[in-house]
């Protein structure tokens, strides 16, 4: 009986040593994976092929309020294409019908909006909700404007349609992408600086 409960005691231990050195190699594929899983679902905003560097990797401090609205010190970030800036990524706050809308927007280095998208919402499901299809797609509308452009919802007697039934939304955003071209405008030489 000993020895088997002994034999049983050396293969547990066996077992538990084996699991703790598998972990201890994946650990680093694990956080590597987990990085990079961060970083596309960031970057998605950026076209295919327009930069190649790995912009996470060199944050730009941005301080809390300000244009930007953000409750605390964020950061943006800066795509590169052979060494020249492509875009700036910059978070945005806007205060939308139900509560804070964090935002993440893509400007090109001609202060144009290349995209744009929603990381967090409370507006309401099936009506608001900037994370449904229609409204990902009504978010899409707006890339390519630049601070030139006319951003007045048609509510409002401007050219740009409102979401259905959530103006109070539809205003917070477009303002939120309207201040984010304005900081970039304010902060182009430093956001566009040459990274090593």
């Amino acid at each position: 009986m000993k020895r088997a409960a002994l034999l049983l005691l050396l293969i547990a231990l066996l077992g538990a040593g084996l699991l703790a050195l598998l972990q201890h190699f994946a650990a680093p594929r694990i956080e590597q994976q987990r990085q990079a899983a961060a970083e596309r679902a960031l970057l998605d905003l950026l076209p295919a092929g327009s930069y190649d560097n790995r912009p996470l990797q060199q944050p730009i401090a941005l301080a809390a309020g300000g244009l930007l609205g953000n409750g605390r010190a964020e950061q943006g970030y800066q795509a590169s294409l052979n060494g020249r800036p492509s875009a700036v990524l910059l978070p945005v706050s806007a205060r939308g019908y139900e509560g804070p809308i964090q935002l993440l927007v893509a400007i090109t280095p001609d202060g144009r909006l290349l995209a744009s998208k929603v990381l967090q919402q409370q507006e309401t499901p099936g009506l608001a909700d900037l994370l449904a299809l229609e409204r990902v797609s009504w978010l899409r509308s707006l890339d390519g404007k630049s601070l030139a452009a006319d951003w007045s919802l048609r509510a409002d007697g401007g050219r740009i349609d409102q979401i259905a039934g959530a103006t109070v939304t539809s205003r917070a955003v477009t303002d939120a992408l309207q201040r984010a071209l304005r900081f970039f405008d304010a902060e182009r030489e430093r956001l566009l600086e040459v990274r090593p």
